[in-house]
């Protein structure tokens, strides 16, 4: 990418910041029916400035604590944790991308996969979604990250965090009282919270 393309990716990232900060003037809160609190981190892994994402996720995290994100926005969280060097982060936030979509990482990996007979009820879930995104992926992760994540997919913390996560998804695909239900997507709940608490 040359200068001049880097600069014009840049003046957009500014143009979608500067009609976020009108809006939260305007409305004292942020709707964003355009999704621009995601674009513009895709944008900023698209010119691999790792250190702009970086404050931009925080900036993100703090704005929006509740946002559920979806596959892509959170795998470019990940990326740009571990080239920054937050491997420990990197880690969480690269099995909360796996969370969103439990296919994504053999897709992107070129490893063989099946669809799971599990709870999928948001259409980022999917097999299919996760084989529509793969070439936007492509973009987003880097060389050593893939190297990285297909080596960490393989330790005993990952193994094990995601059958839980899976089993509890099988277990939910089944059920149909409504206490039972809650109760598991509480088991869920608190397995993304241990897993957070690995790094505090």
């Amino acid at each position: 990418m040359t200068e001049k393309q880097i600069q014009k990716v840049r003046d957009t990232i500014k143009k979608h910041k500067a009609a976020l900060s009108l809006e939260k003037r305007k409305f004292g809160g942020y709707d964003d029916s355009y999704g621009r609190r995601y674009v513009i981190a895709e944008l900023y892994l698209k010119i691999a400035d790792y250190k702009g994402a970086a404050t931009y996720f925080r900036w993100f995290e703090k704005n929006f604590p509740d946002d559920i994100g979806y596959p892509l926005f959170y795998l470019a969280w990940a990326v740009t944790l571990f080239e920054r060097g937050k491997l420990e982060e990197a880690k969480i936030k690269t099995i909360q991308t796996n969370f969103l979509n439990t296919y994504l990482f053999d897709v992107i990996l070129s490893n063989e996969t099946h669809p799971i007979d599990k709870s999928e009820t948001i259409g980022f879930e999917s097999l299919s979604y996760a084989i529509e995104i793969k070439q936007d992926c492509d973009k987003v992760v880097s060389k050593d990250y893939l190297n990285w994540l297909a080596e960490f997919i393989q330790t005993e913390f990952y193994l094990s965090t995601m059958n839980r996560f899976i089993s509890l998804r099988k277990l939910l695909q089944d059920e149909n009282d409504i206490v039972q239900r809650r109760k598991l997507i509480d088991e869920e709940n608190k397995l993304e919270a241990s897993i957070k608490s690995t790094i505090t």
